[in-house]
């Protein structure tokens, strides 16, 4: 294919959990200007927007909101799972929440909707950040311990700590498999110097 060479993209561009994540919806208010409302409808299949004072409401998908693809103005509002009710709830005591149920993707979004709204509301963005790592801060231990103790996966993980269970399991096993290697190659040599 002559012309064609290669072409630089993120690390994370063939990442299924991204583009899933980047999928998700979330409520947000385009300004008028010079937006065809028809634009949502015709590009990206979703239903035409409701027109208010402030422009057009429409749920969209988060791959849209990224300033490099789309340069009118927006606002986003921010999910249920990030409010800052729920954000309160989580600082406390994050362990006992089900994610999974809350948003199947809860940091990935996150660190998504931190990205996007870190221009209109700075002090927002930054507050939701310190929200994710104290949420995988107070979580990640309980998931660990789950791991190394041979319990199934729980039902409360979201999907990056669903991967950090797996992963734990997989060392865990590795390591039991290792050490019951070594203690039949030593019980091998007793019987052979005995």
């Amino acid at each position: 294919m002559a012309g064609l060479g290669k072409q630089i993209v993120e690390s994370k561009f063939f990442d299924l959990d991204d583009i899933i994540a980047s999928s998700e919806s979330t409520s947000c208010t385009f300004e008028i200007g010079e937006l065809n409302p028809d634009f949502f409808q015709e590009m990206v299949g979703i239903v035409k927007p409701t027109q208010n004072a402030d422009g057009y409401g429409v749920d969209t998908p988060l791959w849209l909101l990224n300033p490099d693809i789309i340069k009118t103005p927006v606002t986003i509002h921010l999910p249920q799972a990030y409010s800052v009710n729920m954000q309160g709830v989580l600082n406390a005591d994050a362990r006992n929440v089900n994610l999974s149920r809350m948003q199947q993707q809860f940091y990935t979004n996150g660190m998504q909707l931190c990205y996007l709204t870190k221009k209109q509301n700075p002090d927002g963005a930054l507050n939701l950040a310190r929200c994710l790592l104290s949420t995988v801060t107070q979580r990640l231990g309980g998931i660990i311990s789950s791991s190394a103790n041979q319990r199934t996966k729980g039902d409360r993980f979201d999907g990056l700590e669903t991967k950090v269970f797996l992963e734990g399991k997989r060392c865990k096993d590795d390591i039991d498999r290792w050490l019951r290697q070594d203690n039949k190659s030593m019980s091998k040599k007793r019987k052979r110097n005995s």
